[in-house]
């Protein structure tokens, strides 16, 4: 958006807008590359979000480099700011090796783009046109959230009033930006904790960056937010990727196989916060090759419960987990995550958390939330991995434990390449409850 640089969910909102055509390897390797994006709204001063498109490109440097041209028929290039002001046209423009983002608003319902270029010197790794919200955020998240009405047609809004919201994601930027974000509705639910493309628990250097660990930086902005008291969910996603890691496994009663009880059910999970993160293992074939159904887990928690004493106050929190693979990850530890860091580590699958309050009579944990891991005896093709191991190592590090890397073949995580951080075949089942907050 404009005057936000964010990427969000609305999960069962009627909220409709974007636009996304990416160009196939085989469609990229054409020279001169030529391409016609259709179904495009045509910009309209009324409602110019609809009719302005990013159209990203990449070119890699094959050898010596080289220009590209770029020229671009049926739209203008314009500003990404206020009205979006219209610039030159786009004939010719000379493009070097690298990243580079046009926006345009649409004279046509299509807009024909050439690349012309050397293959000897250039390819083509990226050819995409996509559309965001194009809106101030605050419109846009009440358009999801209450919807709006437009020529005289009411659209967006939740399906479900008690269900769903918005979702912020891959949040590289500081704290206080998405506490204004969070602040906005008790329907802005939560940011995500583990994004697989996105360097796992986060960079805050953008995405695909793994120049630099540990790569903590969404998870411990997750304590941040908590830390300040707001409630705040945190999500566990894979993103695009099919090989890849991460999940929200809904708690939800039966719908009885019926299709809309089940949606409605899950939104409504999402809004409670019924849900926990699974970071797990991926499954391989006896090749070393990631096979279906690649990170699935049975690893669960089956109890989060506040115990009270005879008078009714809080007492502890218990917990248990059940699931894991007894042959593969035959080991289990829970920890009990606060405000003041891990304060717990159980080598066991029950636990017990005591909630303690100060002099003051005030409890000392601002947040209780509980991590539990199921793990092998081994890693690195033998070395011991033990319980006093696993207490030394952040989950940035837990969730790299492999025994084996990758052999080729199908990328498992990312199209972004063969990069390190993203090479290494997982091992460990990991497990992220919802935060029980001091209010």
């Amino acid at each position: 958006m404009p005057d936000a640089g964010l990427h969000f969910n609305s999960l069962g909102s009627l909220l409709a807008t974007g636009y996304g055509s990416s160009l196939s390897a085989a469609q990229r390797s054409a020279s001169p590359l030529v391409h016609r994006f259709d179904g495009l709204q045509v910009f309209n001063e009324a409602r110019p979000w609809a009719g302005v498109y990013r159209l990203d490109l990449v070119l890699t440097a094959v050898a010596g480099g080289g220009l590209a041209k770029l020229t671009v028929e049926g739209a203008d290039e314009c500003e990404f700011t206020g009205k979006f002001a219209a610039k030159a046209p786009v004939r010719d423009v000379p493009l070097k090796a690298g990243s580079h983002t046009f926006y345009f608003r649409t004279t046509e319902p299509h807009l024909h783009t050439q690349l012309i270029y050397d293959k000897r010197q250039l390819m083509v790794t990226q050819h995409r046109l996509m559309q965001g919200a194009n809106r101030p955020w605050r419109e846009v998240f009440g358009a999801a959230l209450d919807g709006e009405t437009i020529d005289g047609r009411r659209t967006g809004g939740l399906l479900h009033a008690d269900g769903g919201g918005i979702t912020l994601n891959h949040p590289t930027q500081d704290r206080k930006l998405y506490e204004m974000f969070l602040d906005f509705d008790p329907r802005v639910l939560g940011i995500e904790i583990w994004n697989q493309l996105t360097s796992g628990f986060g960079s805050s250097k953008g995405f695909y960056d793994d120049s630099a660990g540990p790569h903590l930086h969404f998870y411990e902005l997750w304590d941040d937010l908590l830390k300040t008291g707001r409630r705040c969910w945190g999500f566990f996603v894979k993103d695009h990727n099919t090989f890849g890691r991460g999940r929200n496994v809904l708690l939800v009663p039966n719908p009885a196989g019926h299709a809309a009880g089940a949606e409605v059910e899950a939104l409504r999970a999402y809004r409670k916060g019924a849900f926990f993160g699974s970071v797990s293992a991926l499954a391989v074939n006896d090749a070393g090759e990631v096979v279906p159904p690649y990170d699935y887990s049975a690893f669960r928690f089956t109890r989060i419960v506040v115990r009270r004493d005879a008078d009714g106050n809080p007492a502890a929190v218990e917990v248990a987990v059940t699931g894991n693979d007894s042959l593969r990850r035959p080991n289990v530890q829970i920890r009990f995550v606060t405000d003041q860091g891990v304060v717990l580590a159980v080598d066991a699958s029950q636990a017990e958390f005591p909630l303690q309050r100060n002099a003051a009579g005030q409890w000392m944990a601002a947040f209780v939330r509980v991590e539990a891991f199921a793990y092998p005896d081994t890693h690195l093709g033998g070395e011991p991995l033990t319980a006093e191991k696993m207490r030394n190592l952040n989950v940035h590090d837990i969730s790299l434990l492999h025994d084996r890397r990758s052999t080729g073949g199908k990328a498992h995580f990312s199209s972004s390449g063969g990069a390190e951080l993203r090479s290494r075949i997982p091992i460990v089942d990991m497990i992220f409850s919802q935060p029980l907050r001091r209010v």
